[in-house]
């Protein structure tokens, strides 16, 4: 009868014929590659990875909040701005025939996490609308120990949104849909776009900061 080899004999016989140590742990991560060919290692450490939370286009990547940083700069090229302040100025030529739109993703990177800026325009019902808003990188729980203010400013108006960042748990069309964050109707944003009310261009202002709560 001959003597049977288990798989730990045959790798102690592999490494004997090797000449540079080799690592036998069993490769657990998922590997992600965009279509730009850039490849990337998902993070399974945490059981729940989070979607990549571009509202630009459809991306089906996951990670964790450190992986979805990098590919959000690499795969998205999406700017990063320093500090609790903010202010950004979003234009369209002809918002008229602006039904559904998303602008560039922001990232605000303070008290050493991020959050994510949009601005979005929509309907509601029957009414052309836009909405800005901020989502926490991380999860729900701690994105509750941070707030944040949205203002639109010009032509004598001013308006101000406080609110809690949601975590990019959910989807940014969910926060949309929930219209959690400030809202303002197309014809009013072009009083505030400006001097004017004759105005045919957006051109609308938004300032803000965020702060920890605890």
């Amino acid at each position: 009868m001959e003597p049977r080899i288990n798989h730990l004999q045959i790798e102690s016989q592999v490494h004997e014929l090797l000449d540079y140590p080799v690592c036998t742990n069993q490769i657990t991560s998922t590997i992600y590659q965009c279509s730009n060919d850039y490849t990337g290692e998902v993070n399974n450490d945490k059981e729940n990875p989070y979607n990549c939370p571009y509202s630009g286009s459809k991306c089906t990547a996951t990670g964790d909040t450190q992986w979805l940083l990098q590919h959000l700069r690499n795969d998205h090229h999406v700017e990063m701005h320093d500090g609790r302040s903010f202010s950004h100025r979003y234009v369209h030529h002809n918002p008229k025939h602006l039904h559904h739109a998303t602008w560039m993703l922001t990232l605000l990177d303070c008290y050493g996490r991020q959050l994510c800026l949009y601005f979005e325009a929509f309907h509601l019902k029957k009414t052309p609308m836009y909405i800005a808003y901020m989502q926490f990188m991380g999860d729900e729980e701690e994105a509750t120990s941070f707030s944040y203010t949205l203002e639109i400013s010009g032509n004598g108006r001013k308006m101000t949104w406080q609110g809690v960042p949601r975590s990019i748990r959910d989807s940014h069309k969910t926060v949309r849909d929930s219209q959690d964050g400030l809202i303002i109707t197309r014809k009013l944003a072009l009083y505030f776009s400006a001097d004017n009310s004759n105005s045919k261009e957006l051109k609308l202002k938004i300032s803000g900061c965020v702060w920890r709560e605890h």
